[in-house]
């Protein structure tokens, strides 16, 4: 990822230039190439001004001194005690990246820098501000057309090819869906991907994943063509979800979820957008009218949705991709039942495209997997406009990550990155990451807080 940002300010530098005239410095000495001027082992090592004076991860510091050199190799440079990038240098300015993760909160950093036997710490703190950063986590394209594989290993080797829905395990671990193929394991502890089943054999469709509270037990929803078919798979730890059991038929699925206070689980079906309850887990394999019923219907026919409850429990966000929008079902405690109260949340049936705003000003693209973070805020994978948006408790919708409608692969700052149809998406409120299935970039992307 550092390589990346590097990479990516380089490509910057013209724009830090231009933003930096005011401080009477030829700019152009920077970019252009010089005649190396060493540093002088006799002559003080000296910092009289940086700029800017704070920020977060990849802030383009500026150093004004003397006796640097243009070796940047020599030129030993640290935030916080952290090493940063040295980009460039003219033996009097000198130019340079704040390193990721300084530190986990705000605060004050010594400024360093070393050049062969000397060295200087700046008599000003710079004021460290965390951010969020998009990065990789794990995969990479298999050959120069952007085409992925199903490969297990280490995280230096192994690849995707349709990453889809994402779930954590009770250790933080992930569990993936890879759209037509099956269902994959992130070992984080270990940087290892392993392959838990491959499609087949009943289960042609995955779509999404939902734990019991006991993380003991995985149900699977199965979009399947007839009443007939397979709808739901249920796994357990006793075998390490490695094998699947049918416990309900039901056409079309495209999303189980569990309410997160009572326990009780709830899925839909395409065929008439219907919202089912189940109530009764016990038998072995669920029959419509005494195990599970019908709650409401959420749209007309071939309405495709899951659906997404905010851990207070009090709601339950209905994500309709086909019709680009997002519902909202309340929740009754008394009665323990999803109520069909709004129907349009945010965005509007059947248009698509992009906009920020509230309510139906909003527009979005294939909306799909979001995730919640600690105050009911919705953070919604866009698929088809290749980014990520956030949907606040009262209907405001505004872009987190991603160039809207450009597809690309560049990690950095949240507007100035590019995902390739970003399907899936879980957030760790303990390190406040993002984890995004970035699907036709074959990768397992981070958003993370540095």
């Amino acid at each position: 990822m550092k390589n990346k940002l590097l990479i990516l300010s380089l490509l910057l530098l013209p724009t830090l230039c231009t933003q930096c005239q005011d401080d009477e410095v030829n700019m152009d000495s920077l970019k252009s190439v010089q005649t190396p001027v060493p540093h002088d082992p006799n002559l003080p090592l000296t910092v009289e001004r940086v700029t800017p004076d704070s920020g977060g991860a990849a802030t383009q510091l500026l150093f004004y001194g003397s006796n640097f050199g243009t070796d940047v190799s020599q030129i030993n440079l640290t935030v916080g005690g952290k090493k940063a990038a040295v980009i460039r240098s003219t033996g009097s300015v000198l130019y340079a990246l704040v390193p990721p993760q300084v530190r986990p909160d705000a605060g004050l950093c010594d400024l360093a820098i070393g050049v062969g036997e000397q060295s200087v710490t700046y008599d000003k703190q710079f004021h460290y501000t965390p951010k969020y950063l998009v990065g990789e986590l794990v995969g990479a394209f298999v050959n120069e057309n952007r085409e992925g594989a199903v490969i297990d290993g280490e995280f230096e080797i192994a690849r995707f090819n349709e990453p889809y829905w994402l779930a954590f395990d009770d250790k933080k671990n992930l569990y993936l869906i890879e759209e037509n193929n099956g269902l994959r394991y992130i070992d984080l502890q270990n940087r290892k991907v392993t392959t838990k089943f491959r499609t087949g054999n009943g289960m042609a469709r995955p779509r999404t994943i939902a734990f019991t509270p006991g993380y003991d037990t995985m149900y699977i929803v199965n979009d399947a063509g007839n009443w007939t078919d397979m709808g739901h798979a249920m796994l357990t730890s006793t075998d390490n979800f490695t094998s699947w059991t049918r416990i309900a038929n039901s056409k079309q699925c495209n999303g189980g979820a569990f309410h997160p206070i009572d326990h009780d689980y709830y899925f839909n079906s395409y065929e008439a957008s219907q919202v089912f309850k189940v109530v009764n887990r016990n038998n072995t394999e669920w029959k419509n009218g005494t195990d599970y019923v019908e709650q409401f219907r959420f749209g007309e026919n071939a309405w495709e949705f899951n659906i997404q409850f905010a851990p207070s429990g009090d709601f339950a966000y209905l994500v309709s991709i086909n019709r680009h929008y997002v519902g909202k079902a309340t929740y009754n405690k008394q009665k323990r039942t999803l109520e069909n109260a709004v129907a349009v949340f945010v965005g509007q049936r059947d248009k698509s495209g992009y906009a920020d705003g509230s309510g139906s000003g909003a527009l979005f693209n294939k909306p799909h997997q979001g995730a919640f973070d600690e105050y009911d805020n919705f953070y919604l994978c866009d698929a088809m406009n290749q980014c990520i948006r956030k949907i606040t408790p009262d209907g405001v919708v505004t872009t987190f990550a991603g160039r809207p409608k450009e597809y690309g692969i560049v990690n950095g700052d949240l507007r100035t990155a590019q995902f390739d149809q970003p399907w899936g998406i879980v957030y760790d409120g303990d390190t406040k990451t993002f984890y995004v299935a970035d699907q036709k970039n074959r990768r397992i992307r981070t958003i993370s807080y540095q």
